[in-house]
């Protein structure tokens, strides 16, 4: 199945219990399909629950939190957490929802949680159109999933920056050669393992 290639003028997510809710912005001249990767470092397993964090990689200024007034900071019950110096892991602080990573040292980016994001925009509305037990019939379950709903999260889960920290990978679990690059640790650290 082909990446969607047109872009989105915006996407909509939030936390699981729906107090912090934001927008992410695509506005013409971003990146398209915009950057995501894997992390399998252990700060984001704590932080997520998940062996493996899902991140968009976007510019601070795409995202608008809908909950204040002007959009630039997010109101209660957003919180932020100092994993380690210089660096914060936003959660919503009532139901536990991580929502994104960002450092002081690159302040012009943020890493978003993709698992945030609203359903719809990465699987379509397949949901509400098939009940749970008609997808066990012989053949309805792959033809759901045939249907090009779920393109626009395709363009934005496909991890184009790659798996960072595959040096924590889990054999037989997490380290499966999924798509992109792999790296000891961060992208930008230059340490990509060999094909």
């Amino acid at each position: 199945m082909a990446i969607l290639q047109e872009a989105r003028d915006s996407v909509t997510g939030g936390c699981l219990c729906g107090a912090v809710r934001y927008t992410v912005d695509f506005p013409k001249g971003s990146n398209w399909p915009p950057q995501s990767h894997l992390c399998q470092c252990t700060q984001c397993r704590k932080q997520s629950g998940a062996l493996i964090s899902h991140f968009m990689t976007l510019g601070s200024s795409q995202l608008r939190w809908a909950n204040p007034s002007d959009g630039t900071a997010a109101a209660e019950p957003y919180k932020e957490f100092s994993s380690s110096k210089g660096v914060y892991r936003g959660f919503c602080s009532a139901c536990g929802t991580a929502i994104l990573w960002r450092s002081e040292e690159n302040a012009e980016e943020i890493d978003l949680f993709i698992g945030s994001i609203d359903e719809k925009w990465l699987i379509g509305d397949r949901t509400e159109k098939v009940s749970s037990e008609s997808l066990t019939e012989p053949g309805v379950f792959e033809k759901v999933l045939s249907a090009d709903e779920g393109a626009l999260g395709r363009a934005i889960c496909t991890p184009q920056m790659g798996q960072m920290f595959v040096r924590n990978a889990i054999k037989g679990v997490t380290d499966a050669r999924l798509v992109g690059k792999r790296f000891v640790e961060m992208h930008h650290a230059k340490m990509e393992i060999p094909d």
